[in-house]
């Protein structure tokens, strides 16, 4: 609470709501605010022969004026007054929607979509074999990506337990670290409230017959089934939270078969069982806040999973064989993941607000063509932020990061090739400051600065300091006028750097020459509430220009001279792909998105979330010859591409639209969502060059499928009781064979049933 008239005298009330003002004889208006509540005013007259007291009452704002996110500035702010682009996703998005992996609520998001499990915000990335990602991923603010930078583990994060996700859309290095290059996702989990809480859900449902004649390769029916919990309780001064879940999925791509014609070898004893998906997963929280200690809290959380699943890079071939995978192109693999979460916090009397955080995360991949690998990481975070009413509210927050990442990689034999055991380390530190100041009420500044410095294998060191500014003016009650530049930076992950992976003409060579890739992202946006009745929400809109250097993308060429074993003085050449720094890029254009809820009638709700995002994304210099390979082709951006209309770059859609509604009447839902992807102009060369790889037919298929996707999913439901509800859910409505990501055909219609048990 603070004077109107002397901001300066502004204090906090302990954890009990009591506080102690010191005011001068005279008149005063005294506001009392607390994030995501109406404020309170009174006026006091204050008289120095006694003490006054008053007490406020503060109500709940709306729930679209009230959300709060902490992924901006790393502290708690209303969404409407950041200074970057941000979309929040709300649990019941995941329940609606019968969300089973983390993905499935994430492709809702306006300006985000997922590419075969890569997240892409605002066309900054494209296809990279799911190694080195440009989006940070977080888990209550601290990194979830795996060290070594390999696939992401989307399946292993506890979506049974979330507060919501927060989602940046521009570079966020400064407050998320390295791997925030075009944007953030930061994956909020709940802890209890005064009420015990407990969850239960359980689903089953099966694939549909492909559209197309001959692709359905199973006999009977191919199923998926799973059931999750989640408990959270107040336990004296202990938040406790558990939480897990089991799933098993048939799949919808079959496994390969020999075909002589082909010449396929190798993989084709692989069986329609292997082609499944099992995961498991537990979670939980303890946090425990101290009597005798106001202001005091500890606690350890953590996760541990394990799954089996196959990821297959490519069809067999179009028509019937869309759903089953080439010979030799299937990777079967299991992963084993764990984090453990130990931190402490303490609110001080004066105000300083002290976090100390860490993360121990080990992750285990046994994949068949490519070596076992290890990775443990081994993260601490200090952070303290302090409000300074003496200053007109100026907050100050301020962090320390280390982060020591190793990583370990078995020897194999495969195909001929024996590939030595490998050992890496990476280790970041990094120290960063963002300051956040309000004037007038209306208009909020912010800056912040970040100075990277990482070292890998004790020997190379790199450091970066980078920078962002942002500001935010309210027009009018419920105008929000944004601005905000902000640098990016990312060091090639250990993949990108050392991973080596024999695996026929589709090899991965290591580049231990890759250089760190940096960007700057500025933008103009406006934020309007709207109310009609008693819906309300947020329509975004948005212009945004990023601009990347030493782009990193991987690149198909002969990386491999090596000596014929029968012929002296001749050489063989080795093709796969390797990560190179492709030189500079840009991504421009727009976002739009409209969030709302609220009642139109009395037993009728409406719930909105749409969006609407065009990019530009184009090379800068595509003539540019940016790497020679070893017989001497010369490779850029125009040579590597195989469609250079207006420079676009590989592996993006230009234009992106999302909706999904869902009506409330009583007990009863009704909903869906929409999905418009245009059409990806612009794919490697490689892949319509390359005998072994043209066989495929993605030539064809690219010509005879040249317009943009329209993907529909349904789903009604029914609040059965106060505690069980079910719902019923089709997605790919229509049955559409379609591929996003080329050489991989997307699941067929599905069914299911999902019934659930609240009880808090």
């Amino acid at each position: 609470m603070y004077d109107v008239n002397n901001i300066a005298t502004g204090q906090l009330s302990d954890a009990k709501g009591n506080y102690e003002l010191h005011l001068s004889p005279g008149r005063h208006r005294i506001v009392c605010a607390v994030l995501g509540m109406k404020s309170d005013t009174v006026t006091l007259s204050i008289d120095s022969a006694k003490v006054n007291q008053c007490s406020f009452i503060l109500s709940y704002e709306s729930r679209e004026m009230q959300t709060l996110v902490v992924s901006a500035g790393r502290y708690e702010q209303k969404l409407q007054d950041i200074t970057v682009s941000m979309d929040v996703l709300k649990p019941n998005l995941i329940e609606d929607n019968n969300s089973t992996n983390i993905t499935q609520t994430l492709d809702l998001a306006p300006g985000l979509n997922i590419l075969d499990g890569e997240p892409q915000i605002r066309g900054g990335s494209g296809f990279d074999f799911g190694v080195g990602s440009r989006v940070a991923i977080l888990i209550d603010g601290l990194p979830a990506l795996p060290g070594d930078g390999g696939r992401i583990p989307w399946d292993l994060y506890p979506i049974e337990n979330v507060d919501q996700i927060e989602i940046i859309k521009g570079a966020s290095s400064v407050t998320n670290g390295s791997s925030a290059l075009s944007g953030s996702i930061n994956i909020r989990t709940a802890y209890p409230t005064n009420t015990p809480y407990t969850t239960v859900s359980a689903w089953s449902g099966l694939y549909d017959s492909p559209p197309i004649a001959g692709s359905k390769w199973w006999s009977g029916n191919a199923g998926f089934s799973g059931t999750s919990f989640l408990h959270t309780e107040k336990i004296g001064q202990l938040d406790l939270v558990i939480g897990g879940m089991v799933q098993y999925d048939h799949g919808y791509i079959g496994p390969p078969i020999e075909e002589a014609s082909k010449g396929a070898v190798g993989n084709v004893d692989i069986t329609s069982a292997d082609m499944a998906e099992k995961t498991g997963r537990f979670n939980f929280a303890l946090r425990y806040h101290p009597k005798k200690i106001p202001g005091l809290s500890f606690g350890l959380n953590g996760d541990f999973g394990q799954s089996t699943n196959p990821v297959s890079l490519i069809w067999d071939s179009i028509g019937s064989g869309l759903y089953r995978a080439y010979p030799n192109t299937v990777i079967l693999q299991n992963q084993k993941m764990f984090y453990l979460d130990p931190y402490i916090t303490y609110l001080s009397d004066n105000g300083f607000e002290h976090s100390l955080r860490a993360r121990y995360y080990y992750t285990n991949d046994l994949e068949t063509y490519n070596p076992s690998s290890t990775t443990q990481v081994a993260y601490a975070e200090y952070q303290c932020i302090k409000k300074f009413y003496e200053l007109g509210g100026l907050n100050v927050t301020a962090g320390l990061v280390m982060n020591d990442t190793y990583s370990h990689t078995d020897s194999l034999y495969n195909l001929g090739v024996f590939l030595p055991a490998s050992t890496n380390r990476l280790q970041n530190y990094a120290a960063y400051t963002q300051i956040d100041k309000r004037f007038w009420k209306v208009l909020n500044l912010s800056v912040g600065f970040r100075d990277e410095n990482f070292i890998i294998d004790n020997g190379q060191n790199t450091s970066k300091p980078i920078f962002r500014s942002g500001a935010n003016l309210r027009l009018a009650e419920a105008t929000f006028l944004r601005c905000s530049y902000g640098q990016g930076y990312r060091y090639p992950t250990l993949s990108e750097k050392y991973l080596t992976s024999q695996f026929s003409d589709l090899s991965i060579f290591a580049n231990p020459n890759l250089q760190p890739e940096t960007s700057w992202n500025a933008e103009i946006g406006i934020k309007q509430g709207f109310k009609i009745g008693s819906f309300m929400g947020f329509l975004d809109a948005a212009a945004f220009w990023q601009e990347y250097q030493n782009t990193i993308e991987i690149t198909y060429g002969a990386w491999q001279k090596v000596p014929n074993p029968y012929v002296a003085g001749v050489y063989n050449y080795n093709y796969g792909f390797e990560y190179l720094n492709t030189g500079p890029t840009e991504v421009r254009g727009v976002d739009i998105s409209i969030a709302g809820e609220g009642a139109l009638t009395k037993d009728l709700k409406l719930d909105v979330l749409a969006g609407y995002t065009y990019t530009l994304p184009q090379a800068m210099d595509p003539n540019l010859v940016y790497a020679t390979d070893s017989v001497h082709t010369k490779l850029s951006y125009t040579t590597t591409s195989t469609n250079t209309t207006n420079n676009i770059l590989k592996y993006r859609f230009q234009n992106i639209a999302k909706l999904d509604v869902e009506l409330k009447y009583k007990k009863y839902s009704i909903g869906g969502d929409w999905v418009y992807y245009s059409y990806m102009q612009n794919v490697d060369t490689v892949f319509y060059q390359l005998s072994s790889l043209a066989e495929y037919g993605i030539k064809q298929y690219r010509e005879e499928h040249n317009t943009g996707i329209n993907v529909y999913n349904a789903r009604v439901g029914l609040q059965a009781t106060k505690s069980f509800s079910i719902s019923f859910v089709v997605n790919n409505l229509f049955n559409l064979s379609y591929s996003l990501r080329p050489l991989k055909i997307e699941p067929p219609r599905t069914f299911a049933i999902r019934i659930t048990y609240k009880v808090g």
